[in-house]
């Protein structure tokens, strides 16, 4: 049993969506988009932690419209399927269909803040129930991205050392009653060696002397420091985790260690209380990624998707985790017209297979990009570096407008272009105007002919007709010259398509001719020769020399896409 698909109506920053989660699901976004709020949906109909006061409606929970009126309803429904536990099954005769289908459905308005729960077979055949009567046997377990470490630790730990003493044989509580006997008598004896200590006994005789002061009714009555109050199950309850390292104790480590050992408590305390015979267990665990370098926040991602014996949600803003994730199983939440909404409609198979033709080239690189605002698509590491120095020197701030500059390094931009239309982000892409020799007609008499393979990309990305096949010696001034180039660009900028005049390196050599030429001479050809040979290492030599140059080129051709970028992210604001 999991849950197939949520929808939010009216509900916080949710209008009407709805959205398809798989059996583990990643859920991203950026900040305030509502990645808490749709745990919370999920929290009100499922999690037993939340008393019935804590689930009545505020006016807080109905969505603001983009006019500024607030909606007087909201609706949470979850859709449940696979449902073939018979725990389950008890509890819901006759709301389960013969697909194994429920619905769970919490409705509340504003006028009165009060709320009604709905369980039925199909939306058609809701009925009204007067509780939560079936989280003892379907619940959800979640885990706050605000909390408090090391009071967090404790309370886990204080769970997991009841529920393990819940679960022994008679054998193991007999032999733990003889082990308490003996720790018993321990105590005693060491209270004795206390009593002894000179500062404890003075300081026991200094706290007698003020009762007695204070009323005569005291003058019977004497407390002791020692550990003598302290009964053997309090002494364990009281047990601390401690650290050791090669066998020699030491310091629990600071707030990352201690996020780890928060979620491996937590794992061993929720798999010591689920009971997978009675029990629907569904696991939510918010930004898990807290104070973990990159390393183990990847090794954080698989151990909750493979470990956890339920349905898992991860809400993060890491790319690390990000990348542990099958891309079908990523939700990327954002925002429109005051309302947000799944990128299609949630876990989609269209990202999957968007994301077959990337191969083995998953890596960080794209999925830092499910992060940003707008995806700058370049050819290879030269552009990369060029822009993102071409971007500080217009005093571009690519982290404050959320813009990733990605190279597609040999790879289709088709590929990645299907990946982010899939995930709903915006793209931007400047390319090559590559020209190249074809050979057409019969294999016996071929002819040559030039394919115009860069506007061609562009024009498909956008699909428009393709450009036919040029006579020989077609090049890349020839389209500039004949009317070609401009053409096209203005057809494809508007959808944040640029292509070059040429390439990079001869678009550099005519808007920065005098530092080109400085740079490499002993003239302009040679220089754009020079850089074109080991185009990442020279264009780094470049940058290094004529970075400040830059500034100058600030409303020409090559920073278009650029400021593009820019526009499109406000515009996504």
């Amino acid at each position: 049993m999991h849950i197939d698909t949520v929808t939010l109506q009216g509900y916080r920053n949710f209008k009407n969506a709805d959205i398809k989660l798989n059996r583990k699901t990643l859920i991203i976004g950026g900040n305030d988009v509502g990645k808490t709020n749709f745990t919370y949906a999920l929290r009100l109909l499922l999690d037993k932690s939340l008393s019935e006061l804590d689930i009545e409606p505020s006016e807080l929970d109905f969505h603001i419209n983009a006019d500024g009126t607030t909606d007087k309803e909201l609706k949470i429904t979850i859709k449940f399927s696979d449902v073939k536990e018979d725990a389950v099954l008890s509890q819901l005769v006759g709301k389960v269909s013969d697909d194994g289908e429920t619905y769970f459905c919490y409705s509340a308005t504003k006028d009165a803040l009060d709320y009604k729960l709905y369980i039925g077979r199909d939306l058609e055949n809701l009925e009204e129930v007067n509780s939560r009567y079936y989280l003892k046997h379907l619940n959800l377990k979640y885990v706050n991205s605000q909390r408090d470490l090391a009071k967090f630790i404790q309370s886990e730990k204080k769970h997991l050392l009841r529920l393990s003493q819940e679960k022994r044989s008679e054998d193991e509580e007999k032999a733990d009653n003889s082990v308490l006997s003996r720790v018993s008598a321990s105590l005693l004896g060491i209270n004795k060696r206390i009593r002894k200590l000179n500062y404890v006994a003075a300081a026991t005789s200094d706290v007698n002397a003020e009762l007695k002061a204070m009323a005569y009714h005291n003058s019977p009555y004497s407390v002791q420091l020692d550990t003598g109050a302290i009964e053997v199950e309090q002494f364990v309850e009281k047990l601390e985790l401690a650290a050791s390292s090669n066998g020699a104790r030491m310091m629990l480590g600071g707030d990352g260690r201690n996020n780890q050992i928060l979620l491996a408590l937590w794992k061993a305390k929720s798999v010591r209380e689920h009971d997978s015979e009675n029990e629907v267990v569904i696991y939510c665990v918010e930004e898990p990624e807290a104070h973990l370098h990159p390393h183990q926040q990847r090794k954080l991602a698989s151990y909750l998707g493979e470990k956890l014996p339920g349905q898992s949600i991860v809400t993060t803003h890491s790319p690390q985790i990000a990348s542990n994730f099958s891309p079908d199983s990523i939700i990327r939440l954002l925002t429109k017209n005051a309302s947000t909404f799944a990128a299609s409609g949630g876990c989609s198979d269209c990202i999957d297979a968007a994301w077959d033709d990337m191969g083995y080239r998953i890596s960080i690189l794209p999925a830092e990009a499910f992060f940003a605002s707008v995806v700058f698509l370049v050819e290879g590491p030269s552009e990369l570096l060029f822009y993102r120095t071409l971007a500080k020197k217009l005093k571009i701030d690519l982290d404050y407008f959320n813009i990733s500059i990605l190279s597609v390094d040999g790879v289709q931009f088709e590929v990645y272009s299907k990946i982010l239309n899939a995930m709903e982000i915006p793209w931007v892409l400047r390319t090559d105007n590559d020209i190249s020799n074809i050979s057409t007609g019969p294999r016996a008499s071929p002819i040559m002919k030039r394919q115009l393979a860069g506007f061609n990309r562009c024009l498909s990305l956008i699909g428009k007709p393709k450009i036919e096949h040029k006579p020989m010696p077609y090049d890349s001034q020839s389209s500039i010259n004949d009317g070609t180039w401009k053409l096209v660009s203005d057809l494809v900028n508007p959808d944040g398509l640029f292509l070059s005049k040429i390439d990079l390196e001869t678009d550099l050599g005519i808007e920065l001719p005098l530092e080109l030429t400085t740079f490499k001479g002993p003239n302009l050809a040679d220089a754009i020769s020079y850089l074109q040979d080991q185009k990442a290492v020279r264009m780094r030599e470049f940058l290094s020399q004529h970075s400040a140059s830059l500034e100058k080129i600030g409303t020409g051709e090559l920073a278009r896409p650029l400021h593009y970028c820019v526009a499109k992210a406000i515009a996504v604001l």
